[in-house]
């Protein structure tokens, strides 16, 4: 009979279990303080620390073939990275460079040169904060893609649909979408810790937070990407719409009423301008002295053209043989004569 998605028994919590269990650990067979120099005699938690990463890199790491390699470093690393925030807490331990992180970097670079596949250690660039929300994203999509592989039988096609749903809605409902995009200030595709792969980004929503398509059900509105949180309203008051894959969260107004529109505001001008100039004292101003200007202007220009068609370039000979050149100069009204 299918049931709720539970995932707690799915294989990467299960790794991630054994990662963490130290009941009953003894850290004396592995050796720590040859795989680090810094000082551990008086200091059991470092002892204890590096003696887990040499177990969980050396032994567990390879022998747990229910998740892929890179799935399972990721998963390390997280791990890694929750026991470093653990003890600097602990131990009031501050500072991006401290002997905690120095330590547990030499003692993985060290088992990079034991181990048959390595693993690469992501380092400490990002917040922890930040690094926990990589890791349930990252839980999400492993738990998706274990779903894919169940039968009806199993999970039924909506409980999926509305654990998928959940899960979205834990990062971009109305309430949330704000607070995770200030969170990834300063982030992008290519720099940050919210995009593990091209299905598993908070970068490309619709293809992370796919529904499966089962009978009569509609998918939720979802928008494309984190930097669409400031236009996103509520993917719980929308209505449901049939594509989920949709490019925008933007109003699609008809062509029609925007060219009504258009139409509209240009002749509302035109009425305004013409009024302005019947019956406003601008319109009396311009018509009194602008046009009369021109009107001037223009009728001196139209009498005086062909006056100067029969009189430029006019030449003649005075009594003294003397030649003399006969124009009419425009701008002032009067002829000029040049001598040659």
């Amino acid at each position: 009979m299918p049931r709720d998605v539970i995932e707690e028994d799915f294989p990467h919590h299960n790794f991630y279990k054994k990662l963490k269990n130290n009941d009953s650990f003894d850290p004396e067979p592995y050796k720590v303080h040859t795989y680090s120099v810094i000082p551990i005699s008086d200091k059991g938690y470092l002892k204890l620390f590096g003696a887990q990463l040499i177990r969980n890199y050396r032994d567990i790491l390879p022998s747990f073939g229910e998740l892929n390699y890179k799935t399972r470093c990721r998963y390390l690393n997280y791990w890694v990275r929750e026991e470093t925030d653990r003890y600097e807490r602990e131990k009031s331990v501050s500072g991006f460079e401290n002997y905690i992180r120095t330590f547990i970097s030499q003692v993985w670079n060290k088992l990079d040169n034991e181990v048959r596949y390595k693993c690469e250690m992501e380092g400490f660039q990002f917040p922890i904060n930040d690094i926990r929300i990589r890791k349930e994203l990252d839980d999400f999509c492993t738990s998706r893609e274990i779903l894919h592989t169940k039968s009806e039988n199993d999970y039924s096609c909506i409980a999926v649909n509305d654990w998928i749903n959940r899960n979205y809605n834990k990062y971009f409902s109305k309430e949330n979408c704000k607070t995770y995009n200030k969170i990834n200030n300063g982030y992008n595709e290519e720099f940050g810790p919210f995009h593990i792969s091209k299905s598993c980004t908070f970068y490309d929503i619709p293809t992370t937070f796919r529904t499966f398509v089962c009978g009569s059900y509609v998918p939720e509105y979802k928008i494309k990407s984190i930097l669409n949180c400031e236009r996103n309203t509520s993917s719980d008051n929308l209505e449901n719409l049939p594509v989920i894959g949709q490019p925008d969260n933007k109003l699609n107004v008809p062509t029609w009423t925007t060219v009504l529109v258009v139409s509209l505001t240009f002749f509302g001008i035109l009425f305004a301008l013409f009024i302005l100039y019947k019956f406003s004292p601008f319109g009396s101003f311009l018509r009194h002295n602008v046009l009369e200007k021109y009107n001037v202007q223009e009728y001196m220009d139209d009498n005086i053209k062909p006056f100067l068609e029969s009189t430029l370039h006019t030449v003649y000979e005075t009594s003294d043989k003397r030649r003399h050149t006969i124009g009419y100069h425009a701008t002032q009204n009067n002829m000029l004569i040049h001598n040659m």
